[in-house]
């Protein structure tokens, strides 16, 4: 997900509520578990996933059908409950 940096921060929470309507829309298909890529150069991502509970993982425990980008080196995991 992409937020416009005028809407980022703490003023309009746009990415956390972008985050939890789609864990919500996740949880209510009963998706046991998101991931996604990143790049290495967005720091910021980096720190607001791993802030909702986002883990690192390698490209190895991906699933199979996990669409790589040239761009992302770095990959996360939120398992839902």
């Amino acid at each position: 997900m992409f937020v416009a940096k005028e809407f980022r921060g703490s003023t309009y929470k746009t990415a956390s509520l972008l985050l939890a309507t789609a864990i919500s829309w996740a949880k209510e298909r009963q998706v046991k578990a998101i991931y996604l890529g990143t790049t290495p150069q967005f720091l910021a991502a980096h720190r607001f996933y791993e802030k909702n509970g986002f883990m690192k993982v390698v490209p190895d425990d991906l699933p199979e059908t996990f669409p790589l980008l040239p761009v992302d080196k770095m990959f996360y995991q939120l398992e839902l409950s």
